[in-house]
C-alpha cells in the first residue's frame, strides 16, 4: 500500500477549510503544515484538525523550506497566486490551485512556464466541470445531439454578499465568478476563445466597490458565438450558480434551467423533454481531489492543468481589458503579449 502524499495547505480561511476537510478524511494524504498569515485563522484551523504548533506558518516561503512535501494547496487571495505557486513548483512540489490561476495573464503565463521547466503538475480547481449537469451537457453536445453547434447564450443572476477583498475588486464580476463560466463553456463546446467584447458597469444599488454586472461577447474556435450576461446584484428570478445556459445547434437546443435541470428541443419542437444525467461518483470537488491524486501518485495529467486552464484566464483577461478600452481584443495575440507560447518545452518531473 501507498504511503500517504504529504500536503502543505496555504490558506485557512472558509474554502481553505472546506478542501482542509476532504483532504483529512482521505487516507491517501496527509497534513504536514498550514500557512496563513491570520494568526486567528491559523491557530482556529489548526485546532480543528489537529496540526502541532511547530507545523502552524505564517509565510508559505517559510514553510517550504522547514516542511518537506509532495504537493501544495493554494487557497489565498488571487494576487498572491504567483509567488506560492512558482515556490512550490521549483522545490518540485505539486500544486493545487484555486480559481483562478493567477490575477494578471501575465503572472498565469509565469506559473505555466514554472510547470513546464520543471514538469511538475499543476492543477486548478474548476470545480464546475465535475458536476453531473455539466458532464451531461459536455457528453450531449461533443456526442453530437444536437449537431453543429450555431451559438450560446449564458445568463447569470444571483445576488451575492460575500464581503472581503471581493468587495474592491474592480471588475469583481468578470475577474472573480465569469470565469466559472467562461471555462464551463470552454469544457462544453471543447473550443477555446478568439475574440471577445465586454462592457462592464456598477448598477446605482450595487453593494460592491467596482463592476458587479458585464456583458460579455465572445467567439470560440469555428466562429462559435457566445453571449454571456452577468449580476452579482441581481433583482428578480435567480439563475443556477452555472446560469440560464442555452446551447443551440442544427438538430435542436440544449437548456439549462435555474434547477440545473436540462431540457432537450429536437429540432423545431417546442415541446422539450428531460436529459438524463448520469451520476458521477466521486462529483464536485471530490472528484478535483481524485484527479489532483491520480497526478500526483501517477503522474495522470490532472483536469484541468496550467495548459488548459491558460485558456480560461485568457478569456476573462481579455474581457477585462475590452470592458477597460471598449474595444474588442483578439485572443490570441493578447496571450502572446503576456508572454504565452503554445509550446511544451521538454520537462523532466523532480521530486524531493
Amino acid at each position: 500500500m501507498d504511503a500517504p502524499l504529504r500536503l502543505i495547505v496555504v490558506g485557512a480561511g472558509a474554502q481553505g477549510r472546506t478542501w482542509l476537510a476532504l483532504f483529512a478524511n482521505d487516507p491517501r494524504w496527509t497534513l504536514t503544515a498550514l500557512v496563513d498569515s491570520s494568526p486567528a485563522a491559523l491557530n482556529e484551523a489548526a485546532t480543528q484538525f489537529d496540526i502541532p504548533e511547530a507545523r502552524r506558518f505564517f509565510n508559505a516561503l517559510i514553510a517550504f523550506e522547514q516542511v518537506r512535501a509532495d504537493a501544495v494547496l493554494v487557497v489565498t487571495p488571487p494576487e498572491t497566486h504567483r509567488v506560492i505557486s512558482v515556490a512550490a513548483i521549483e522545490r518540485g512540489m505539486a500544486v493545487l490551485s484555486e480559481k483562478p490561476l493567477a490575477t494578471s495573464l501575465r503572472d498565469g503565463v509565469a506559473i505555466l512556464r514554472a510547470t513546464r521547466m520543471r514538469g511538475v503538475p499543476l492543477m486548478v480547481n474548476q470545480g464546475r466541470r465535475w458536476l453531473p449537469h455539466i458532464a451531461a451537457l459536455r457528453e450531449a453536445v461533443l456526442g453530437g445531439l444536437i449537431g453543429a453547434l450555431g451559438y450560446v447564450v449564458c445568463q447569470f443572476n444571483i445576488p451575492v454578499r460575500y464581503g472581503g477583498w471581493r468587495t474592491t475588486m474592480p471588475e469583481v464580476l468578470i475577474e472573480d465568478l465569469a470565469i466559472h463560466h467562461f471555462d464551463t463553456i470552454r469544457f462544453i463546446t471543447g473550443r477555446n476563445g478568439q475574440r471577445v467584447y465586454a462592457h462592464s458597469f456598477r448598477p446605482s444599488w450595487s453593494w460592491f466597490r467596482g463592476n458587479s454586472c458585464a456583458s460579455v461577447d465572445l467567439l470560440l474556435d469555428g466562429g462559435l458565438p457566445v453571449h454571456y450576461f452577468g449580476s452579482w446584484v441581481a433583482r428578480g428570478p435567480r439563475s443556477s450558480w452555472d446560469g440560464e445556459l442555452r446551447l443551440v445547434g442544427e438538430h435542436g437546443a440544449l437548456v439549462l434551467q435555474a434547477d440545473d435541470s436540462i431540457w432537450h428541443y429536437a429540432n423545431e419542437d417546442e415541446t422539450p423533454h428531460p436529459l438524463a444525467l448520469s451520476p458521477l461518483e466521486p462529483e464536485g470537488m471530490l472528484c478535483g481531489l481524485d484527479h489532483f491524486t491520480q497526478a500526483v501518485r501517477r503522474a495522470v495529467p490532472p483536469a484541468p492543468d496550467a495548459e488548459d486552464n491558460i485558456h480560461s484566464l485568457a478569456l476573462t483577461s481579455a474581457a477585462v481589458a475590452s470592458a477597460r478600452t471598449g474595444q474588442p481584443v483578439q485572443v490570441d495575440a493578447h496571450m502572446r503579449a503576456a508572454g504565452w507560447s503554445p509550446i511544451r518545452p521538454m520537462g523532466r518531473r523532480t521530486r524531493e
